[in-house]
């Protein structure tokens, strides 16, 4: 698998297929609770800690951009997304945001590509060993735009490459700076009965209950809100100013 240049300008990353564990060690979740004072249920929706086999997939070294979506809106006559006239959140290579779930699949779609699953999208992040953050096991709040960097906006996607907010596969800025729709529905209790190989929640629809997966963190969570690992829930019509997405395409 080698890397490839697609049509809207992202750079695709080859994953190869493997084995990890998804979700959050009990251990692990007991000291975040207890560092922090909060409850161990807060992690429910990361347990239990399961094997995960993933088939080979591409996914993209960085988050859409507005640039990239600028291109989109152009070709597409799409409606803008929020915050569009707003100059703090339309650097050009800042992240998208203000995206609704929809449109970032409308988005995939007219690139050829596809919104990543929760399952490639932490495995993408951490790798096969279980590594809290792309970088390793240990928080460092000078790789990542968090509540910790003080920035309090997006910054450019690649403000953090050098820095080391890379994955252990060369997959940029994957926490902080935005969350990022996946394509899955949002269950609490969905690893208690994921399937094994390429797990995607598909829950039907049912009004109030009508959640997608975000993951990654952004500008303004702290640190623990940023692991690999981290869930987040939105309804699908979300525009928000700390919401972004990434693409992916099977191999």
């Amino acid at each position: 698998m080698d890397i490839i240049e697609n049509q809207d300008g992202s750079t695709l990353i080859p994953i190869p297929g493997g084995t990890f564990q998804m979700g959050t060690d009990p251990a692990d979740a007991q000291k975040i609770a207890d560092r922090y004072g909060w409850r161990l249920t807060r992690f429910r929706d990361e347990s239990p800690q399961h094997t995960v086999r993933l088939d080979p997939f591409y996914i993209c070294q960085y988050p859409v951009t507005v640039a990239q979506y600028d291109r989109y809106l152009q070709d597409s006559g799409a409606t803008p997304p929020q915050c569009w006239d707003d100059p703090r959140f339309t650097g050009p290579d800042q992240p998208v945001i203000g995206v609704a779930h929809w449109d970032a699949q409308a988005y995939a779609t007219w690139a050829g590509l596809r919104l990543p699953t929760e399952a490639e999208w932490e495995f993408a992040a951490r790798g096969a060993d279980g590594r809290p953050w792309p970088w390793g096991n240990e928080w460092d709040p000078d790789r990542a735009n968090t509540r910790a960097s003080g920035v309090g906006h997006p910054t450019p996607v690649d403000r953090y490459t050098d820095a080391g907010n890379v994955s252990p596969f060369g997959v940029c800025d994957m926490v902080g700076n935005v969350w990022e729709w996946c394509q899955d529905r949002y269950s609490d209790d969905f690893y208690s009965f994921s399937p094994q190989a390429n797990p995607i929640c598909t829950k039907p629809v049912v009004h109030y209950d009508a959640h997608n997966v975000l993951r990654g963190g952004s500008w303004y969570n702290i640190s623990e809100r940023a692991r690999c690992a981290a869930r987040y829930d939105r309804f699908p019509q979300m525009m928000r100013r700390h919401i972004g997405f990434r693409c992916a395409r099977d191999a």
